[in-house]
């Protein structure tokens, strides 16, 4: 009889260890709309070492982004999952994509997960393509535990903003300009500026010169009948164009911008 009652305590305290340390156990990173964080903090303590690499800190919409599930120190990473956001609510953001020692998961409350393929594991991999443009902010939750039924827990959550594509930071102001161009450029004393004025409207445009400080030299008002492409030469005053031949400063003065239509 004693033989029989020991083995079957070691048999219930096998099947205790496997049902904390399964990595089936999903749906768990501790995001807004999960069941919490008990991939790690149901059990041991803080102080946990996993850490995620490759997220970055601004994202390109649609853009790929490999990332790697490690730790720095301690315990193997028994349990782990992870997904991601859109801002502080709990809509996806982007899709995950299982790498080396990671698979997928879709359970109620965290449709598009991460977690480790396999118990007690020192890295994994995954891919994360970003969600489309206007998303804005990102977050990425993780939650995992290291070591045992006692071991360290770790809750990481990153953040990372929306970048701005070229078309969008390039794009036209309505009733403004466009086609902004000189030549010859850089210039001595003088030079053509061309410019296209893009609205209906009779305006207004002041055309200002800079140097490459940032500083104003010089502000030209033209005035635009209607829609369509325009020129003006601007030449320099004769102090200016005598400063532009000293070699100390000659790059100083072949910066161009051009201002709102005034009111």
């Amino acid at each position: 009889m004693k033989t029989a009652s020991a083995t079957l305590v070691l048999v219930l305290c096998i099947m205790v260890s496997l049902s904390y340390s399964r990595p089936t156990y999903t749906g768990y990173s501790g995001a807004p709309g999960t069941d919490g964080t008990c991939a790690s903090y149901c059990h041991g303590s803080s102080g946990g070492t996993i850490q995620v690499s490759g997220f970055p800190t601004e994202y390109m919409p649609n853009q790929v982004y490999p990332l790697t599930i490690s730790h720095s120190g301690g315990n193997s990473i028994t349990q782990l999952n992870g997904s991601y956001r859109i801002g502080d609510g709990s809509s996806n953001a982007g899709v995950i994509v299982a790498g080396t020692n990671t698979a997928t998961y879709n359970v109620p409350h965290e449709t598009n997960g991460i977690h480790l393929s396999s118990a007690y594991q020192n890295q994994g991999t995954f891919s994360w393509t970003a969600p489309g443009p206007g998303t804005g902010d990102v977050k990425l939750y993780v939650g995992g535990l290291q070591g045992g039924h006692s071991g360290l827990n770790s809750i990481i959550v990153f953040t990372a903003a929306e970048q701005l594509t070229a078309t969008e930071e390039a794009e036209p102001i309505p009733g403004l300009f466009r086609n902004l161009a000189n030549y010859p450029n850089p210039f001595n004393s003088s030079t053509v500026i061309e410019f296209c004025y893009d609205s209906d409207s009779p305006s207004v445009v002041n055309l200002g010169i800079y140097d490459l400080a940032g500083h104003q030299i010089q502000s030209s008002p033209i005035y635009c009948v209607a829609r369509g492409p325009y020129q003006y030469r601007w030449v320099a005053e004769r102090t200016m164009a005598l400063r532009l031949h000293q070699p100390s400063i000659s790059v100083g003065w072949n910066a161009i911008t051009v201002s709102a239509p005034s009111a």
